[in-house]
């Protein structure tokens, strides 16, 4: 991971896959730019329900409470969390 920018979009790739804290442990000794992949790994919890651990604790407690709900939750889910991640994470990789 060479550039600013690189390792934004990696730390933010990754989160979407991993998780954001195993994707920042992961990687932080694959880089020195530590701001960049602070920014993408933490604009990286939003995405998909695996990007945070956070998230998947919130569907699991809504599931609980209304396990009818649990496919509109996820539409829901992903479509605003998705829709945050292309204009911060977008927002953010122009700043950089």
């Amino acid at each position: 991971m060479g550039s600013a920018a690189g390792t934004y979009l990696t730390g933010l790739l990754a989160s979407q896959f991993l998780s954001n804290v195993p994707a920042a442990m992961l990687l932080a000794g694959l880089t020195k730019e530590a701001d960049a992949l602070l920014l993408g790994v933490n604009i990286g919890g939003l995405g998909t329900m695996i990007a945070s651990m956070a998230s998947v604790i919130s569907y699991k407690l809504y599931v609980a409470e209304h396990p009818s709900q649990a496919g509109k939750y996820v539409r829901t889910f992903l479509y605003y969390n998705f829709l945050g991640l292309l204009l911060i994470g977008g927002a953010v990789y122009f700043l950089l």
